[in-house]
């Protein structure tokens, strides 16, 4: 970055200001087929605080992916929410799928695409803040914490109340259901207090003097999020407890839709001038504005952006020059330091600094030698046509 000191000046200058955070994974392939990780951290701080946004939606969907295959029902089964507490949505049509009927696999596709909020509020209350917190732990997310809805106007407490929930087939018939609960976990837990800015816009727009309260939002800091994404990329490098246990066509699935534009997907369609191919790429393609036609390279990611925060978690894999690399950061902007006004230097700072830092490490990824090439063929064949 200070060699490349016109593009990154600006955060450089003031590194706390902007709290950037940045994990770069390099990938050591060895002749026997495993891999080396040298992972190299800038400003590391898990104690520093930012809020998540759609980054939780990745382990959020691969658990609900898990949770389908071990109660032994397709992800494609049609799923019907319905409702018990306030602040719940009764929920049994989803015009966005071929068949109208919603479902895991489509939440799924909807999440990793566009970065749908309902699609990750109807898998959060299938899954429940416990089964979500007690299988993280176990594969090694200790830290982090996924306790809300992304549906407006939901308070803290209706958060930990989850929907009855039931699976049919085909033929309509019920082959799961299960009942409403509440959570036992955070009812007694005791949160760290987190509190952000100067001031902050509630939701009727009054302008509150004082921080922000974080206290008890998600939390996900980026070094859990970032080896998430390297064990879900290659299991191998797990130990077996920590690996998790998805049908190999739920496997495929999440990943196609993580490295996949928009574009690309027909049930759900979406309109390619205000889902642009860079729409939830920001890692060297933020400020990339037009139709990417080459087909030699795909990141398979999660974003989040809220609050004056952007991260992006990512793979890259670029078959023609044969390399890959994994890429974590966050950036925050917020200059008035007034949260939920809407304005941050998303445009001006957060989404070139993080455009140049992607274009930055894949260059210097092109550059560097190997005594081994890895073999992408498991990555590439998830988006050939058949």
């Amino acid at each position: 970055m200070k060699i490349k000191s016109d593009e990154f000046k600006t955060v450089l200058a003031l590194p706390k200001k902007y709290e950037i955070q940045i994990i770069y994974t390099q990938i050591n392939h060895k002749e026997s087929g495993r891999a080396e990780l040298v992972q190299h951290r800038y400003r590391l701080n898990n104690k520093q605080y930012f809020y998540p946004a759609s980054l939780v939606k990745l382990p959020v969907s691969a658990l609900a992916l898990e949770k389908c295959k071990k109660l032994g029902i397709s992800s494609s089964n049609q799923m019907v929410t319905m409702a018990n507490h306030s602040c719940q949505k009764e929920v049994s049509i989803d015009s966005t799928a071929f068949n109208y009927k919603p479902s895991v696999a489509h939440y799924v596709k909807k999440m990793m695409l566009v970065s749908d909020n309902d699609a990750y509020s109807r898998v959060y209350e299938l899954l429940g803040a416990d089964s979500i917190k007690l299988r993280l732990k176990a594969l090694g997310m200790k830290e982090t914490d996924i306790i809300q809805r992304f549906d407006p106007g939901c308070k803290n407490e209706d958060n930990l109340f989850f929907n009855p929930i039931a699976f049919l087939n085909e033929k309509g018939d019920t082959v799961y259901r299960q009942a409403g609960s509440s959570s036992n976990y955070y009812r007694n837990y005791k949160f760290v207090k987190k509190y952000k800015g100067r001031a902050y816009r509630n939701a009727k727009g009054k302008l509150i003097k004082k921080p922000k309260d974080f206290t008890r939002y998600n939390t996900m800091p980026l070094q859990e999020i970032n080896d998430f994404v390297i064990g879900l990329m290659y299991p191998n490098l797990l130990p077996e407890d920590k690996k998790l246990e998805l049908l190999p066509e739920d496997y495929d699935m999440l990943l196609k839709a993580m490295g996949s534009y928009p574009r690309e997907s027909d049930y759900p369609k979406y309109d390619g001038a205000r889902y642009e191919d860079s729409f939830k790429k920001y890692l060297m393609l933020a400020n990339y504005h037009d139709t990417i036609r080459a087909d030699t390279m795909r990141i398979f990611n999660v974003v989040g952006q809220s609050y004056g925060w952007l991260s992006d978690c990512a793979y890259f894999v670029d078959y023609k020059n044969k390399i890959d690399f994994f890429l974590s950061a966050v950036i925050y902007v917020n200059a008035n330091q007034i949260l939920n006004d809407g304005r941050y230097e998303y445009k001006s700072i957060g989404f070139p600094f993080l455009s140049n830092l992607g274009s930055l490490i894949y260059e210097y990824e092109r550059s560097r030698k190997r005594e081994q090439i890895g073999s992408f063929d498991r990555f590439r064949r998830l988006h050939q046509n058949p």
